[in-house]
């Protein structure tokens, strides 16, 4: 778990529907992403995107600590979007996208930005 050095705590997780249209909907991730919180964070993504948007975005730019448990919440979500013909991508910040890479996820999940 990332610990904020000023507070001696972790960041807090926070998921919200940033925009959403007909067929696409863009959902914010911020804060750590561990055992702890990786529960809720499946239980709100997967609601966000269970009305069937042709197109989902999950901002992780606000991202600073991401375990196992949250990369594997990614993979599921990634595989009811594609059972359901979602097109998932990923806006990940950079340590987000240093375990996706770490942990050989980077072809099998979309990723948006640098």
């Amino acid at each position: 778990m990332a610990i904020d050095s000023e507070a001696g705590q972790a960041a807090p997780l926070v998921v919200a529907e940033a925009a959403r249209s007909e067929d696409a909907i863009t959902v914010e991730v911020a804060g750590d992403i561990d055992i702890s919180t990786c529960p809720r964070l499946r239980a709100e993504l997967f609601e966000l995107v269970a009305h069937g948007p042709g197109t989902a975005v999950v901002d992780m730019t606000g991202v600073g600590f991401c375990d196992s448990s949250g990369l594997s919440v990614l993979v599921q979500l990634n595989r009811q979007c594609q059972e359901s013909g979602i097109d998932l991508s990923f806006a990940p910040s950079k340590v987000v996208r240093r375990a996706i890479e770490l942990t050989g996820l980077l072809p099998t999940l979309k990723m948006t930005g640098g």
